[in-house]
């Protein structure tokens, strides 16, 4: 059994009043249209320095960070897949209902510079029409365990086969509340400050035919 897995707190959570993050997660989206849909999107999770250092080591990871499928699969099981039971962090928000994510496809993980990705794919098609469509990614654990925010450069993008008309937003989700402690902090993402109580932040995507 493997030590060190992105979940193993909330197992012991007795409730959400937690203690504040213990691990960084820098997220992207990438939207990917069909000639006729809208068929889901990519996300793409960063992690930060520590947890990448477990992951290194859980995992025998090499000098030259170059990880074989196997290693992949080894990782996506015992270092992903249980997040099936959180939604994979997940929400989308279409046609005024709430989709937690259920499903994802694809699962690969890589090193950039430093630091671990994660890299998935989530179904989620929408028909393309002459009128705007819209749909909000909400990235969030909500016993905030894991602090996710959506990174600075690029967070939002969309690829395809066929011109589409997008409109991108990031914002946050002031409905929902993520209630924490503050007694046992551990490492702080730079520059943010912990209150005991957050909101997660949301990707709007709106699209259409031109």
């Amino acid at each position: 059994m493997m030590r060190f897995l992105i979940v193993t707190a909330l197992v012991f959570v007795p409730s959400l009043a937690v203690a504040h993050p213990h691990v960084f997660l820098d997220a992207a989206v990438e939207f990917e249209f069909s000639d006729d849909a809208l068929e889901g999107f990519w996300a793409e999770w960063k992690f930060d320095e520590f947890f990448t250092a477990m992951i290194a080591v859980d995992f025998r990871v090499p000098r030259n960070r170059e990880l074989s499928d196997e290693q992949i699969e080894v990782i996506e099981q015992n270092a992903f897949s249980n997040l099936v039971h959180y939604n994979y962090f997940t929400v989308v928000t279409a046609d005024g209902r709430r989709h937690p994510v259920s499903r994802v496809e694809r699962f690969s993980a890589l090193f950039r510079g430093d630091r671990i990705v994660y890299r998935f794919f989530v179904p989620f098609r929408r028909p393309l029409a002459r009128s705007w469509s819209e749909i909000k990614v909400m990235m969030f654990d909500e016993t905030f365990f894991t602090d996710i925010v959506f990174r600075s450069d690029t967070p939002v993008s969309a690829s395809g086969s066929r011109p589409i008309e997008t409109e991108f937003g990031i914002e946050k989700n002031r409905d929902v509340e993520i209630e924490y402690s503050t007694a046992d902090g551990f490492v702080d993402r730079p520059g943010a400050g912990y209150t005991g109580l957050a909101h997660p932040y949301q990707v709007r995507l709106a699209f259409r035919l031109p």
